[in-house]
């Protein structure tokens, strides 16, 4: 099995997980609504369930933006690069992007231990729990990183090596 086709099982698998974690938070914040309206009474636990869902859906989405490029990127200087260079923008970006994830998985890991002591005000659990979606969501950064910084190597290099390396489409030099 190659590399891409590992990392679309595991795009599956965190997308999935995020439409479960939608459930989760539409279903609390909606019985919450209904309990208010209906019996005038609130359910004390759901906002604060709803909220921690959200933190940890947020976290697991922005996996799948990394893997996609759908993160924030100023793209005037690199439209104005020749295909080889924007491959070397791409492969630097990539390894500041892999020193950054790596920090979250260290200080995030640190942040879930010393919170496990602490306890969420409604549902009582360990407030690491919450928190552990930090080096849980930037180790798969990570690691869907290194497919985009792998890809970016692959086509700096062999563009570099003079192996015959198919255009991209949209460069083949044709107006705009």
């Amino acid at each position: 099995m190659n590399m891409t086709r590992c990392m679309d099982m595991l795009e599956a698998a965190i997308r999935w997980t995020v439409v479960v974690l939608l459930a989760v938070m539409v279903a609390a914040i909606g019985s919450q609504v209904f309990a208010r309206y209906l019996f005038h009474q609130s359910l004390y636990w759901t906002e604060e369930l709803g909220r921690h869902v959200m933190v940890w859906m947020i976290f697991l989405a922005s996996v799948i933006c990394v893997r996609r490029g759908f993160h924030l990127s100023i793209t005037v200087l690199k439209e104005r690069l020749s295909p080889h260079r924007q491959a070397l923008m791409q492969l630097v970006g990539a390894a500041v992007l892999a020193y950054f994830f790596y920090m979250m998985i260290v200080h995030g890991w640190t942040l879930t231990q010393k919170t496990m002591v602490q306890r969420s005000s409604a549902l009582h659990y360990p407030m690491g729990y919450v928190y552990a979606s930090l080096p849980v969501s930037g180790l798969l950064m990570f690691i869907v990183n290194l497919e985009v910084l792998v890809k970016a190597g692959l086509e700096f290099f062999g563009r570099r090596t003079g192996e015959a390396a198919a255009e991209p489409a949209g460069t083949g030099g044709e107006s705009k």
